[in-house]
């Protein structure tokens, strides 16, 4: 039981991270309809960019987060304004999901030979964690400050996205522009900026999850293969609740950790793709999706 209870725990803080990640991939896709291919890139790149500025620039930790965060916040803002945006005008919106899917791809690669041209990613790298000290017991469990810097990092940012999605003025425009942007237009909110606000967010927030899980994996410009987790966590809960896509995010980091221990370390990289066939034969709207809709495609 207390394998159990640790596993369990320590899925807690890989889910995490899933649902970081999760959630900039959902609250894209429900206010511009894209599928955002390049999410685990921008991950990437925010590690690489924190890693610049610590060694490079000898600056402390707390400015290469900064900096990483707000590079990512600006990518993903001139990204949508240099490309996506184009693509919508330019295109019929029924003809433009695939448009919208090769941009974002195109847009990993950029990331991807981008960071090649510095030298720190000729050889394997790490960041140092941001929390220090001595492991915290409960119980049986072993907790390092790391693994609670996580977890309380990613509570805190989901509660402040929901208090800006819930109670400001600029989320509720957010709000209005996912549910129905024709209307939204309507009643004069820039849509466009609204969207291109979305891409800034989703791209900090895959920075953030970047920064809190370099400590723990290797970094390597192909570290953003971590993406699919993500978008396992997505599908579980349901691609477009919110909550759901939080709570399968968690869900998938303990199975990973179950399976590991009741099974095989080796078939903890096919729990997740196992869980997904699975889901989608049962309730392919995800656990939490509520009910299936059907269009016209």
């Amino acid at each position: 039981m207390g394998l159990v209870a640790q596993a369990v725990a320590s899925g807690i803080v890989t889910g995490a991270i899933y649902a970081l990640i999760a959630l900039s991939l959902v609250i894209l896709y429900k206010s511009t309809g894209a599928v955002n291919f390049a999410g685990g890139d921008v991950v990437m790149t925010a590690c690489y960019i924190a890693l610049l500025v610590l060694v490079g620039f000898g600056l402390p930790y707390w400015l290469a987060a900064l900096a990483a965060i707000a590079g990512l916040f600006v990518i993903g803002a001139g990204f949508d304004r240099l490309v996506i945006a184009r693509i919508v005008r330019q295109r019929h919106a029924h003809n433009s999901l695939v448009a919208l899917v090769i941009a974002t791809i195109g847009l990993s690669d950029l990331l991807k030979g981008s960071v090649r041209l510095f030298g720190y990613t000729d050889n394997v790298q790490t960041l140092p964690p941001q929390f220090t000290g001595p492991p915290l017991f409960l119980g049986n469990v072993i907790l390092l400050r790391q693994d609670v810097g996580i977890v309380g990092v990613t509570c805190v940012v989901m509660l402040l996205l929901y208090a800006f999605f819930r109670f400001t003025r600029l989320g509720k425009g957010l709000r209005a522009t996912a549910d129905n942007p024709r209307a939204a237009v309507l009643i004069g909110i820039p849509v466009q900026r609204m969207r291109m606000l979305v891409w800034a967010i989703a791209c900090g927030l895959g920075a953030i999850a970047g920064l809190l899980v370099a400590p723990k994996i290797l970094m390597t410009p192909d570290m953003g293969v971590i993406v699919i987790l993500a978008f396992a966590a997505a599908v579980i809960g349901g691609f477009t609740n919110i909550p759901g896509v939080i709570v399968g995010g968690f869900m998938l980091g303990i199975i990973e950790n179950l399976v590991g221990i009741f099974i095989s370390t080796a078939a903890i990289a096919v729990a997740p793709f196992i869980v997904i066939m699975a889901v989608l034969l049962l309730r392919p709207q995800g656990l939490f999706g509520g009910n299936p809709t059907f269009r016209k495609v």
